[in-house]
């Protein structure tokens, strides 16, 4: 099952910006973080950014397309 949420950024101040990730994502059994995980968030340029444990050597993701009924 591919999992997608769609919503707006929070931005608690001039220098942050937080995300929400929902409940019914983060229990999902696909969801790769526990509590107390490390990651590591990695930006492409323009484009969006990937959360990935530091371990990941991956360097690129297939993405699945975007499900209009979410926006």
């Amino acid at each position: 099952m591919v999992l997608q949420f769609a919503d707006t950024f929070d931005n608690p101040s001039e220098s942050t910006a937080r995300v929400y990730i929902p409940a019914e994502i983060v229990t999902d059994s696909a969801f790769p973080f526990g509590p107390g995980d490390s990651y590591v968030l990695r930006v492409a340029r323009h484009e969006g950014f990937a959360v990935t444990p530091p371990d990941s050597d991956r360097e690129t993701i297939d993405l699945p397309p975007i499900n209009e009924e979410i926006l």
